[in-house]
């Protein structure tokens, strides 16, 4: 029962981490566009042009992430697994 109580922790574990790639170009995006909203309200005076620079900056950057780690996990996986011929149950 142990066993099984680990393997379940390690697949919660993996799942909540596949979340947190997921959203990695949404905070991304949000973060930077925040960002380049204040500068353009408070600091320049344009209108949108900071905002959606630096909102396009933080989703390829978020999805820079979103691919390294998820490369990173599936190494991860891939050597933690004592088969890898494809069986998504291993």
């Amino acid at each position: 029962m142990g066993s099984s109580s680990g393997n379940q922790n390690s697949d919660r574990a993996r799942q909540a981490k596949a979340w947190v790639l997921a959203l990695d170009p949404l905070y991304g995006m949000v973060g930077f566009g925040a960002v380049g909203f204040a500068i353009d309200r408070w600091v320049v005076g344009s209108g949108r042009t900071w905002m959606l620079a630096l909102g396009i900056t933080g989703l390829v950057v978020g999805f820079y992430r979103f691919i390294r780690e998820a490369m990173a996990l599936n190494r991860e996986q891939t050597r933690s697994s004592s088969r890898t011929d494809g069986d998504p149950n291993t």
